[in-house]
């Protein structure tokens, strides 16, 4: 009998465990050729620090704002569930539609300006200035070392802890652009 309900909670089990590798899917992406995409240690310890990798070749210039989608679900315990838009310090923030993520970027990291961008991404035309401006047919490898803060007491509080899954979807005036699909874990410190 004990067997039997050991069996019956297996799935449940299983689903409840936490990512140990990140994920990506490139799910459509006409103007930028996805190589890598990677963020290690696996799950992130917030606080704590990463290794983030981004390999793509951007096939053309992005022609006005970068028109983005965000849908992120979370998972915790194994029940998934969708993070909702919501305003959060004069910024939605979540699943939302953005008119622009290059604004919304800015005004979410204050180091996001000319005078504090990394060399590492400066080196490929991208100068940390709305709109983005990045160099096309040219391969841009960029592998940083990141610092993330404590989620819980800032407005990514709902990145906290647990499973992610998140796409996004992002057009310019010239249409589609690129779509990219990821998972990740995320664990207090």
């Amino acid at each position: 009998m004990i067997f039997l309900c050991l069996i019956g909670i297996l799935p449940a089990l299983i689903k409840c465990q936490t990512l140990n590798k990140f994920q990506w899917n490139n799910c459509g992406s006409p103007a930028v050729n996805l190589y890598e995409v990677d963020v290690s240690p696996m799950p992130i310890v917030q606080p704590g620090n990463i290794d983030l990798t981004f390999i793509a070749e951007f096939k053309r210039a992005m022609s006005g704002g970068l028109k983005t989608k965000l849908t992120i679900s979370r998972t915790v315990s194994g029940l998934k569930l969708p993070i909702r838009c919501y305003l959060a310090a004069g910024v939605y923030v979540g699943s939302c539609d953005y008119d622009d993520l290059c604004n919304i970027v800015a005004a979410l990291f204050p180091s996001f300006k000319p005078e504090t961008c990394p060399p590492s991404v400066a080196e490929f035309g991208i100068d940390c200035r709305c709109p983005l401006n990045v160099r096309t047919n040219y391969l841009i490898d960029i592998a940083e070392h990141v610092e993330v803060p404590a989620a819980d007491s800032s407005i990514f509080s709902f990145l906290a802890s647990g499973d992610f899954d998140i796409k996004i979807e992002a057009q310019d005036n010239n249409g589609p652009y690129a779509c990219v699909e990821i998972k990740f874990a995320v664990k207090p410190f």
